[in-house]
C-alpha cells in the first residue's frame, strides 16, 4: 500500500501544475469484509474519478462507534486535489461506495466502505463552509470523532475548521484531553 501510495503522490506532484481548485479531506472506513481491499479500492477509485491523492493518513483499527455497528472499523483519510465542486465530488463518492457493496439500512451501521467529505479547502486559509439538504462541510461530527481526526492529523492538522475556529490538531487536543 505504501509504494502505491508514493506512485500516486509522484502522479499527483505531475499534474499539480493544471489547475486544480480545490483540496478535500476526505475520510475512509471499513468494518466489513475484507475491510484493507475495500479501502484500498476507495483510495484507487478516488484518483481515478476524482483527482490526485496528495496525502494519504496511517490505517488504523478502532471500535464501531454509535451503537448500530459491530466489529471493528479500518479507517484513514486522504487529501484529494481536484477541480470537482462539493456536490459532484459527492457524487461520485456515492458511487463508489454503492460500487463496493454499501448498503444504507442503519444510521452508523455496518458497512463495506464509508467515503466522507471531512473539510474542504479552496485556497491557503479558505475552508468554506456547505450545507445543502444532501452535503454539510464541514462534516458536522467530524471535530468529535477521534477515528477520524486520528488518521487527519499526519495529513491535515494545520486545516482550519471553519465553524469550530480551530485546526484539527487542536480539536484532537481537546478530544485528547478535554480539562
Amino acid at each position: 500500500m505504501i509504494r502505491r501510495f508514493f506512485a500516486m503522490l509522484a502522479e499527483a506532484r505531475s499534474t499539480l501544475g493544471e489547475s486544480l481548485l480545490n483540496s478535500y479531506l476526505i475520510a475512509l472506513g471499513s468494518n466489513l469484509g475484507d475491510r484493507e481491499y475495500y479501502i484500498n479500492q476507495a483510495i484507487d477509485a478516488i484518483r481515478r474519478k476524482c483527482g490526485p491523492i496528495t496525502a494519504l493518513g496511517p490505517l488504523l483499527e478502532t471500535a464501531a462507534w454509535g451503537g448500530a455497528a459491530e466489529g471493528a472499523f479500518l479507517n484513514t483519510a486522504l487529501v484529494c486535489e481536484t477541480s470537482l465542486e462539493p456536490e459532484a465530488l459527492l457524487k461520485e463518492l456515492l458511487e463508489i461506495e454503492s460500487e463496493y457493496g454499501r448498503v444504507r439500512d442503519h444510521r452508523w451501521g455496518n458497512r463495506t466502505l464509508d467515503c466522507d467529505v471531512i473539510l474542504w479547502r479552496r485556497g491557503p486559509g479558505d475552508f468554506p463552509v456547505v450545507q445543502t439538504p444532501r452535503l454539510s462541510i464541514p462534516h458536522p461530527e467530524a471535530h468529535r470523532r477521534l477515528f477520524v481526526l486520528d488518521p487527519a492529523l499526519p495529513i491535515a492538522g494545520d486545516w482550519i475548521h471553519p465553524v469550530e475556529g480551530r485546526t484539527l490538531r487542536e480539536l484532537w487536543n481537546k478530544l485528547k484531553d478535554p480539562t
